[in-house]
């Protein structure tokens, strides 16, 4: 079967499982060398139905140019397809809040799938909730593992997983900044080399 079919059938399903949360799939390029796997769509990206845009998209486009490569090269998605939201206490509006252990343990198996229909070369996560969601590993932490080629089982299959922080981990705190853009040289490296 064709991998669009399969990844249509793949997203049918989640559909039905999640159907009553706001849900954005995956998008790009399903032949890409990269998939690139966030933790989960926020609100901009839920009323645009795509990942990382906004201002995850302003990152993203920054982490494009120093990759050298378009977002129509890739393929973009998340561990957990839908928001994660509550609502703020002090303002009564609708926030994003952090993925739980259950939420990420409810969808990974969508991810795997995912990544194995695509079939990547490299898997570049970005942040502790898709490192940990792919590897399986809770104990895992972005910290010690940031900016290396691990070699990572998903479905017999092994792939290269490069772990990066998430792009907006550096608007929270500015001392990761030059950690992260080595990091991405290292990538580009690798994706060049």
């Amino acid at each position: 079967m064709p991998k669009r079919e399969l990844l249509n059938e793949l997203y049918g399903r989640y559909i039905n499982e999640f159907g009553d949360k706001e849900i954005v799939l995956g998008d790009g390029n399903i032949d890409s060398e990269i998939v690139l796997v966030g933790e989960a769509p926020g609100k901009d990206e839920v009323k645009l139905s795509k990942p990382f845009v906004g201002a995850a998209g302003k990152n993203l486009s920054q982490f494009m140019d120093i990759l050298g490569i378009k977002r129509e090269d890739i393929y973009i998605t998340n561990v957990i397809k839908h928001r994660l939201s509550k609502i703020n206490p002090n303002t009564g509006r609708i926030i994003n809040r952090a993925a739980t252990k259950a939420d990420i343990d409810a969808v990974k198996d969508y991810l795997l799938q995912e990544i194995r229909i695509i079939d990547p070369v490299y898997v570049v996560t970005l942040g502790n909730v898709p490192l940990k969601a792919a590897t399986g590993d809770y104990g895992i932490s972005i910290g010690t593992v940031h900016g290396q080629t691990l070699e990572v089982e998903v479905l017999d299959k092994v792939y290269k997983f490069f772990p990066l922080y998430h792009p907006a981990s550096i608007i929270y705190n500015r001392s990761l900044k030059e950690i992260y853009l080595d990091d991405l040289k290292k990538l580009s490296q690798l994706i060049k080399g």
